[in-house]
């Protein structure tokens, strides 16, 4: 019985033929970008990109066992949804829609899935459960090795981190206080709204965050407002009043919110 994390595992790491794809529809596929694995409510895979025939799509990716979960899970009655650019099935039995009516691009994963994977997946969860599977084979590794593993994987990380640093500073002319507060978005929104808060905080220049400083009122406005938190009608003094604010605001900067159920809620 294949798992729905298994699928995830696939995806995530493109552990599939990925050189000829094609949708149920027999478009050709192509992975530009797998997307952001999303942990929480929502849907799996946040901003991936892909290329059906010659259009290239910018979205969400969600993942079932069977297409037909998809109903299961009443994902046709959720907006939140419609941002869905690829439905990525093991068996396709049904074909799925969006709240809108328009139809979910399909690929059927089991067809480009090996064999040796298969049989791969199968003896791990044939087995009795584990605290982790290689837990009879790390006493072979000498010492050594183990430390020099991990000295590598801490100086990656620091890699990791220092070049998202570099790209930003480079974005902005180095502008230390810029990459700063979208660095402190980014980590304030957590595992849960990290990528969420970091998109909202590249929405923007940084410069029009300085000319309100002084304002809190107008930052609360403009933070809310790119996140698309005032989108509701909300009888409430407090959001009408933010709601007004970043209305003045999006006309008068011409800003454009990222997109709307992107914040993940309890």
């Amino acid at each position: 019985m294949i798992r729905e994390d298994f699928l995830h595992y696939l995806w995530k790491h493109k552990l599939f033929d990925i050189t000829k794809l094609s949708t149920t529809e027999g478009e050709s596929l192509s992975i530009l970008h797998s997307g952001t694995h999303n942990f929480n409510a929502g849907p799996d895979f946040f901003n991936a990109k892909i290329k059906v025939d010659n259009q290239v799509w910018v979205g969400n990716i969600e993942i079932h066992v069977k297409s037909s979960d998809w109903y299961v899970h009443n994902h046709e009655k959720d907006t939140a949804y419609d941002t869905i650019i690829l439905h990525v099935v093991w068996e396709d039995d049904v074909a799925v829609f969006r709240n809108n009516k328009s139809a979910v691009t399909t690929l059927n994963l089991q067809k480009y899935v090996s064999s040796e994977m298969l049989i791969s997946y199968q003896n791990l969860f044939s087995k009795h459960k584990k605290w982790i599977n290689c837990e009879k084979d790390i006493a072979t590794i000498s010492k050594f090795s183990l430390d020099n593993w991990k000295e590598r994987l801490y100086l990656e990380r620091l890699e990791n981190k220092s070049t998202l640093i570099l790209e930003l500073l480079k974005k902005s002319n180095n502008n230390w206080e810029a990459v700063l507060f979208k660095l402190l978005a980014k980590n304030f929104g957590l595992k849960v709204n990290g990528a969420s808060f970091f998109n909202m905080a590249n929405s923007f220049d940084f410069t029009i965050l300085k000319k309100n400083q002084s304002k809190i009122l107008n930052i609360e406005a403009l933070l809310f407002g790119q996140l698309a938190l005032l989108t509701h009608d909300i009888e409430d003094s407090y959001f009408l009043t933010l709601k007004q604010e970043y209305q003045f605001l999006q006309a008068k900067f011409k800003l454009q919110s990222i997109a709307k159920n992107e914040v993940s809620f309890f």
